[in-house]
C-alpha cells in the first residue's frame, strides 16, 4: 500500500504544493495488508475539544493559509473552506483521526472529553453491529450516558463486518461542527468477493463528503427551530477541504487523489451530510464501477455517476486508464443542498503521476445535475436500490429474509403541525414516525431500565385513533418490541412529495432493500392497499444496507432478521429530525438476551428519581463473558440458593397439608397482532414479575 501526495484539479491561476496524503493523525500500525495478518488490539487516544477553523496555527500574514498554500498544511491548522469559525474535533483534525483495521482487530478507543462548555459527548460507530458490545453503540440516554466534560471513556470492541464505515458524535449538534471520520474495515482477499476486481485499496483513497457551514450548529438550528429562518449550506467540503459558494481567491488548497495509469483503484465514498445534502458523484472522463454499499457487497453496476445520501457509504473501482492529466472529482447537491440562491457543489482533483501540477481554479464551477428532480431518489442512472441484487457471493446467515415475514410494520414519515412544548412558540412543523415525536429517555435504557417510568414508553397503539394528527403532540420514548430472530418487514412511507428525501439509518444491524418507488398520493392506506393488490414486486435479492432514502411521495420497504439483541434506534439521519423526533426504538429480545453491563459503568439519571412505584427491578442480565465474570460473585450462590429452597419447601409443605389449590400455571408469552389501523404491532402481555417485561405491550 503506498501512501501518496496532494495535488489538484481543473486549468487556472495557484499552483497547490504536494503533502503527505495519509495525515499524522491517521497514523496506526493497525493499518496494513490484511492478507496474512493476525488480528491487533488497536489503541486510539482521542480528545474531543472545540476548536477554531483558520486559527493562528494557519500561519500569519503573508504566510498565512490559504495565501501561502503550505501554510494550509500546518500542523493543526484545520483550514476547511477558509472561513473562520468554532468548530468541534478530534485531537484537533477535521475529518478526525481515520480508523483502518482488519476484520476481527480488537479496537480500543480512549475517548477524553475537554469540550471547553462543560458538554457531554458520545461516538457513535455507524454501519457496527455491536453484537456482544451494545453498550458501545454511543447511542446518548440508550447504551450509555453521555461522556462529561472534562471525562473519560474506552470504547472497546472487536467488529467483523468488513466494509467502508465511519463514526460521530450522537449528542446533540456536534457531528455537524466536526466529532465525524471513516472508519474502515479491511479482510482478507480469500472472503474477499470483489477482492479480483481492483489493485489498490489505500487508506488516502477514502473519501469524506459533507455539508458546511458558517456558523455553528445550534445557532443553525435555533435560526430554523425558533427564528423562523432558512438555514442554507455554505460549502461542500471533500475530505475536510474545498472552495466556499460565496467568495474570492485565494481559496484554500483542494483535495487531490494520486493514481499511477493502468491501475484500478478502490474508492470508499461516505456521505457526511448534516442537512438535505443528497449527492451527485462523478470523476472526470472515468466510469465508475460501484461495488459495495454500507459495507455490504453489490452486484456491481457500472455507471458515469451515482447519488449518495447523508450517511450513505458506496464503494467503487476507478480504472486509471485515461491520458496522463488531472481530472475533476465532482460533487454537486440535488433538491435543497445549497444557499438558496447557489447549488451546493465541490470539485477535487485525479491526479495522474507524471503529469503536470494542476493549477486552483478562481471559482467553483458548475457541475450538472443528471436527470429530473422526480429520480433522484435513485442511486443510480435511473435504477433504484431496490433493482439491484446484493453481492450473491457473500452473506451470512444472519442475513437470511428470503421467507415469509413473521411481523410487518407500517411506519409513516411525516411533517406534522403541532403545539410546540416550548413556551410561546404556537403551533410548528415536527418530523415525526407515525405522527409521534421521539424523544431520548432520562438514563440508559441498556443499564438503567429500572430507574425509568413505564409513562415514557409509546407506540400507535398507546393512542386512540386521530389522537396524534391533531395540534396535540405525541411524544414519548417511542418503542417497537420485536421478538429475537424474527424476520421483521418495515415498510416506510413518505407522504411528502416536495423532493424530500429522508435518510432513514438503523443502529445494530443491516436490512434488505426488497421495493422502492414513487406513487400519486402515497399514504398508508393507499400503499396498503396497493400491496394488497398485489401491485408491489419485492425483489428478495436485494442489497444490504443499514441507510435508504425514502421517496418524495412514495415508500420503501425493507426486511431485517431480529439477530441482534439490544435496543436499537432507528432515525432520519438529517441531523435537525433527530433533534426534533423523527426516530423510535426496536427493542430486539429479552433481559438475559443481552450483554452483560460492563463492571463500573457509568450512570446517570434524574433527581427526584420518577420510576413507577409499581415497577421491580429487572432479572439480572446475563455474564456470558467469562472476562467479566468475576469468582468472587458466586460466592454467595449455593447457600442462598439452598436457603431459598428450604424455605420454598416448608411453605408449600404448609399449603398442601391446608388442602391449598396449586400455584397457577405460568400463561406463557404474550400474544401478537397485527393492528391495519396503527400500522404496528399490538403485543397482549401476559403477567410478568420484571420491570423489563413490563414493557412488553410496545
Amino acid at each position: 500500500m503506498s501512501r501518496c501526495g496532494l495535488l489538484l484539479p481543473v486549468i487556472f491561476v495557484t499552483i497547490a504544493l504536494g503533502v503527505d496524503a495519509l495525515r499524522p493523525v491517521d497514523d496506526n500500525p493497525c493499518y496494513r495488508s490484511c492478507e496474512s495478518s493476525f488480528p491487533m488490539t488497536c489503541v486510539y487516544n482521542w480528545t474531543v475539544t472545540w476548536y477554531y477553523a483558520m486559527s493562528p496555527q494557519c500561519g500569519d500574514g503573508s504566510v498565512r493559509c490559504p495565501t501561502n498554500a503550505t501554510a494550509c498544511s500546518n500542523p493543526g491548522c484545520v483550514s476547511v473552506d477558509g472561513f473562520p469559525r468554532a468548530i468541534s474535533v478530534i485531537n484537533q483534525a477535521f475529518p478526525g483521526p481515520s480508523i483502518q483495521i482488519c476484520t476481527g482487530d480488537e479496537v480500543v478507543i480512549n475517548v477524553d472529553n475537554q469540550m471547553t462548555n462543560n458538554e457531554g459527548v458520545t461516538i457513535h460507530w455507524h454501519g457496527l453491529f455491536q453484537n456482544g458490545s451494545q453498550f458501545m453503540d454511543g447511542l446518548p440516554m440508550v447504551t450509555q450516558c453521555p461522556i462529561p466534560s472534562p471525562g473519560k471513556f474506552q470504547y472497546r470492541f472487536t467488529p467483523y463486518e468488513a466494509g467502508t464505515h465511519w463514526y460521530h458524535a450522537h449528542t446533540g449538534l456536534q457531528r455537524g461542527d466536526g466529532v465525524a471520520g471513516s472508519f474502515v474495515i479491511r479482510e482478507s482477499s480469500r472472503t474477499n468477493p470483489n477482492a479480483g476486481l481492483y489493485d489498490e485499496d489505500r487508506a488516502e483513497d477514502v473519501i469524506f463528503l459533507n455539508d458546511w457551514h458558517h456558523d455553528i450548529m445550534v445557532s443553525n438550528f435555533e435560526k430554523q427551530n425558533i427564528g423562523g429562518g432558512n438555514v442554507g449550506v455554505d460549502s461542500i467540503l471533500i475530505n475536510g477541504k474545498g472552495i466556499p459558494l460565496s467568495g474570492s481567491p485565494p481559496f484554500v488548497p483542494i483535495e487531490v487523489f494520486n493514481v499511477q495509469s493502468g491501475t484500478r483503484y478502490r474508492f470508499r465514498v461516505i456521505n457526511g451530510a448534516n442537512f438535505f445534502c443528497n449527492l451527485q458523484f462523478s470523476v472526470q472522463s472515468h466510469r465508475l464501477l460501484v461495488i459495495a454499499g454500507d459495507g455490504s457487497a453489490l452486484e456491481s453496476q457500472a455507471v458515469d455517476y451515482f447519488r449518495i445520501n447523508g450517511g450513505e457509504r458506496y464503494d467503487f473501482v476507478l480504472n486509471a486508464n485515461q491520458s496522463i492529466g488531472n481530472y475533476a472529482v465532482r460533487v454537486v447537491g440535488l433538491g435543497s443542498c445549497g444557499d438558496g440562491m447557489l447549488t451546493g457543489r465541490q470539485v477535487a482533483s485525479l491526479h495522474y503521476e507524471t503529469a503536470s501540477t494542476a493549477p486552483m481554479p478562481p471559482s467553483l464551477p458548475n457541475i450538472a445535475q443528471e436527470g429530473t428532480p422526480d429520480i433522484w431518489w435513485k442511486t443510480f442512472p435511473n435504477k433504484s436500490l431496490a433493482e439491484v441484487d446484493h453481492n450473491l457471493k457473500s452473506g451470512p446467515v444472519y442475513m437470511n429474509t428470503g421467507s415469509t415475514p413473521d411481523v410487518q410494520h407500517y411506519i409513516e414519515t411525516s411533517f406534522g403541525t403541532r403545539e410546540s412544548p416550548i413556551p410561546n412558540q404556537g403551533a410548528k412543523f415536527f418530523p415525526q414516525l407515525n405522527n409521534i415525536s421521539y424523544f431520548f429517555p432520562t438514563s440508559p435504557i441498556m443499564s438503567q431500565f429500572d430507574d425509568l417510568p413505564m409513562s415514557l414508553f409509546c407506540n400507535a397503539s398507546s393512542f386512540q385513533t386521530g389522537e396524534c394528527e391533531g395540534l396535540t403532540q405525541c411524544a414519548c420514548v417511542h418503542t417497537i418490541q420485536v421478538e429475537l430472530n424474527a424476520l421483521v418487514e418495515i415498510v416506510l412511507v413518505n407522504p411528502d412529495s416536495s423532493y424530500v428525501l429522508l435518510p432513514m439509518h438503523l443502529h445494530g444491524l443491516q436490512f434488505q432493500v426488497v421495493a422502492m418507488e414513487r406513487m400519486p398520493g402515497a399514504t398508508v392506506q393507499s400503499v396498503m392497499q396497493l400491496d394488497q393488490n398485489g401491485e408491489i414486486t419485492r425483489n428478495l435479492n436485494g442489497p444490504f444496507k443499514d441507510v435508504v432514502v425514502v421517496p418524495d411521495g412514495g415508500y420503501t420497504i425493507f426486511r431485517f432478521r431480529a439477530w441482534n439483541p439490544g435496543w436499537w434506534i432507528f432515525h432520519c439521519h438529517i441531523e435537525f429530525h433527530l433533534e426534533e423526533g423523527m426516530a423510535l426504538l426496536f427493542w430486539m429480545g429479552h433481559t438475559p438476551d443481552f450483554q452483560s453491563i460492563p463492571a463500573g459503568f457509568p450512570t446517570c439519571g434524574v433527581f427526584p428519581p420518577t420510576t413507577d412505584p409499581a415497577t421491580v427491578p429487572p432479572p439480572l442480565p446475563r455474564a456470558d463473558d467469562p472476562q467479566k465474570l468475576n469468582t468472587y460473585h458466586l460466592a454467595w450462590i449455593v447457600p442462598v440458593t439452598f436457603l431459598i429452597a428450604v424455605v420454598i419447601g416448608l411453605l408449600l409443605g404448609c399449603l398442601c397439608r391446608r388442602g391449598a389449590a396449586p400455584a397457577s400455571e405460568d400463561p406463557g408469552p404474550g400474544t401478537a397482532e397485527y393492528s391495519a389501523q396503527s400500522g404496528t404491532v399490538v403485543v397482549q402481555p401476559a403477567p410478568v414479575s420484571s420491570s423489563m417485561s413490563s414493557v412488553s405491550s410496545l
